[in-house]
């Protein structure tokens, strides 16, 4: 019976003949293209993307992600890719196998051009259609060694551990890897005990702003350029000996606010730097109202708002922008990408008002690319209920790049031509492409400026203009100087752009201004805002009190930078200040009471805003070739967005023009726009860049000429140049 019965139920539970066979069979046939397209993918997608996430630890931290998403993050991008391909490709394997091989041709053959455009987009200056056409090539040759030689097909199989190489470098070696680590000690308050302070506190920092873009050459606020800056001058302390101890947030912050100098390259987080301002003052009984940028230092248990730019973070939006980022990496037209160029804040809706409900939307209606963590800000601006006292924190990254922002207050789409202007921190050697970006970054100081005046109008309508303790400032410069680091290193003279910052401090009831000229520098803050509102730091700093400016906190006139965390450089103080009050503000643009004067810059800058049919037109100058030339047959400055950047590069030139021709650029018969030509990675000074005004484009469809300039009888003349998209 026993014997029966399992006789009986062995067909019911043992599989068909075969099944098992036929299962491993199939197994082992999809083993070996999964894992060439798994290198493939790993060389094309995941090592240029984990490079260079890995290398900007700012990428993630901005986006809110914690040590969960960036693990998640890491491991998608590297085995996300081939698995959606060896879908497809068991997918098309439904029309037989011969098909799932050609399609596995297909995509073996793409991803080795991918490879080859990136690699050729890296090595040399190419851009556009020939970069497309040397990845075509490289493509076609690999995919047909591919396909003859069994070599080939047998090197893919044996680099098949490069992506999880990639990936653990990533994970345990990068920048980026710090964030991953475990907490070595849990963030607390480090002021319990201590009895809760009166006065509230509003503290706004600013991004990538030197004290020489504020001032004119007299050493003075220009007025014209910076108005709300100069107001805020006018009734606060101005510290103008004030300097940054580090070129990078990441480590210029954490000094900042724990008033230590930049020992070890930690991440910017509570974990790693529990012993900061906000724990201070949380423990002190302040209502902490938090909007940081790229750092995480107010533990999510001490403050009560902590919602990243946009109010959106975690693996989802590191994810989308990482996508984001790739695209960019793979893209044949974008040639310079760095993850700190992502680095833009999230803005309100289009039709101007504020998204997370912000009392009130600017005036201006063509002002409606608002920076979302501004309007969350200043709708927390306001007293606490029950008269507890109240921090206001504000990090935003302006004026720091990407340069996008008019004083218009409109945006613009970056145009990268050539190899760009930064590359890995380094200026470019030829003059223009910087000087160019010198006059972006004008215009967006400008319009950050304007953002300054939104916040001191909202705390007087609060009532904390007079009540608070009111500190501004920006946690490093930068210097415009040609074949010259920006700012994560110095030299001699650098010095004045990166050290030399804004800070002013208001005090409560304050209406007067002073001007001070203490050795102060950044690891100063923490002990002197904690001494103004009458609490002690009880953990052992490296700054100094200025609190009471009447005692000389600290005697030495050096100061002191980190280009790299635990690397000391020492500078002489007085001579470098000297240098940095002589202001930039009107040597770098020459504005007055005409908006055109913004643009009015370069060489024959004076054609600006003159009509065409008024200047003399000759001969054709040649041709050449508009990176987004289709964009202004679509202009709506109502979306927020203008094409006010032009770039490109001459592809062909008449006899008779000179080896460095100057560049004109008209919108609907006037002239808008000045560049020089300039080279980019090569030896042809071909490439051209400039801004254009946005007051001269209209809704929809708008003429776009561009000419070369030469002089006939001491006149400038123009010569047409044919135009390619």
């Amino acid at each position: 019976m026993a014997s029966t019965t399992q006789t009986d139920a062995q067909p019911a539970e043992a599989p068909p003949p075969g099944l098992r066979h036929r299962l491993w069979s199939f197994a082992r046939r999809q083993f070996w293209p999964f894992l060439e397209l798994f290198v493939l993918t790993g060389f094309a997608v995941a090592q240029p993307l984990l490079d260079v996430i890995g290398r900007s630890p700012d990428f993630l931290l901005f986006r809110q992600a914690d040590s969960r998403d960036i693990a998640l993050l890491a491991v998608t991008i590297t085995f996300l890719p081939a698995a959606v391909l060896c879908g497809l490709e068991l997918l098309s394997g439904l029309a037989g196998r011969r098909a799932q091989q050609a399609v596995h041709l297909v995509l073996v053959t793409g991803l080795l051009g991918l490879l080859g455009l990136e690699v050729a987009k890296k090595l040399t200056p190419l851009q556009g259609p020939v970069l497309v056409a040397v990845g075509v090539l490289v493509g076609l040759g690999a995919g047909l060694l591919y396909a003859r030689a069994s070599a080939f097909r047998l090197w893919l199989r044996f680099a098949s551990p490069a992506p999880l190489v990639f990936l653990l470098v990533f994970l345990l070696v990068s920048p980026a890897a710090e964030l991953i680590r475990p907490a070595p000690a849990a963030a607390k308050p480090a002021a319990t005990g201590q009895a809760a302070a009166k006065t509230p506190i509003v503290f706004v920092l600013f991004d990538e702003l030197p004290m020489r873009t504020l001032l004119d050459h007299q050493g003075q606020i220009d007025r014209r350029l910076f108005p709300n800056f100069a107001k805020l001058a006018g009734g606060s302390t101005w510290f103008r000996n004030a300097t940054g101890v580090a070129g990078m947030t990441r480590w210029a912050m954490p000094a900042m606010f724990t008033g230590r100098y930049p020992a070890k390259d930690l991440a910017p987080t509570a974990s790693r730097y529990p012993n900061n301002l906000f724990t201070l003052l949380g423990g002190a009984g302040y209502d902490m109202r938090v909007f940081e940028g790229v750092s995480q230092l107010c533990p999510r248990g001490t403050c009560t708002i902590h919602t990243p730019p946009g109010g959106h973070g975690g693996f989802r939006r590191v994810a989308r922008d990482s996508a984001q980022l790739w695209t960019q990496l793979s893209s044949p037209s974008d040639s310079a990408v760095e993850a700190t160029a992502t680095l833009e804040e999230d803005t309100v809706d289009p039709n101007g008002q504020a998204a997370s409900g912000a009392p009130e939307a600017h005036a201006d209606k063509t002002w409606v690319r608002r920076p979302a963590s501004l309007d969350g800000f200043l709708s927390a601006l306001r007293p606490s209920p029950g008269g507890r006292p109240s921090v206001h924190f504000l990090h935003i990254l302006l004026p720091h790049q990407p340069w996008k922002y008019l004083p218009s207050g409109l945006k613009y789409s970056e145009r990268v031509v050539g190899k760009g202007p930064l590359n890995s921190g380094l200026w470019a050697k030829e003059p223009w492409p910087v000087q160019s970006t010198h006059q972006r970054h004008m215009m967006q100081a400008n319009y950050t400026d304007q953002l300054l005046g939104t916040i001191l109008k909202r705390m007087r309508q609060t009532g904390l203009y007079d009540r608070a303790l009111f500190v501004v400032t920006a946690d490093h410069g930068i210097a415009f100087t040609p074949d010259q680091q920006a700012r994560a290193s110095v030299t001699p003279g650098t010095v004045p752009d990166v050290l030399w910052v804004p800070l002013f401090v208001k005090r409560p009831g304050q209406d007067s201004a002073a001007v001070n000229d203490v050795n102060l520098e950044h690891v100063d803050i923490l002990p002197t805002v904690a001494g103004m509102v009458g609490l002690r730091v009880p953990w052992t700093i490296d700054g100094v009190s200025w609190a009471d400016t009447s005692k000389p906190a600290r005697t030495t006139t050096q100061k002191i930078f980190y280009p790299r965390p635990g690397i000391r450089e020492s500078y002489e103080g007085p001579s470098n200040q000297h240098i940095a009050l002589q202001g930039l503000a009107d040597q770098v643009v020459h504005v007055g009471d005409d908006y055109l004067d913004w643009f009015r810059f370069g060489p024959d800058a004076q054609l600006v805003g003159k009509r065409v049919r008024d200047l003399q037109v000759g001969s054709s100058g040649g041709k050449a070739r508009v990176v987004g030339l289709n964009d202004y047959h679509h202009v709506d400055p109502a979306t927020g967005f203008v094409p006010a950047q032009v770039g490109g590069q001459l592809t062909a030139t008449a006899a008779g023009v000179g080896e460095r021709p100057t560049v004109a650029v008209a919108i609907n018969g006037v002239i808008g726009g000045m560049s020089e030509t300039y080279t980019s990675g090569d030896n042809r000074p071909t490439w051209f860049s400039t801004m254009v005004s946005d007051s001269l484009m209209r809704r929809g469809d708008n003429q776009f000429e561009l000419f070369l300039v030469d002089s006939v009888g001491g006149k400038p003349r123009l010569r047409p140049l044919a135009l390619t998209g």
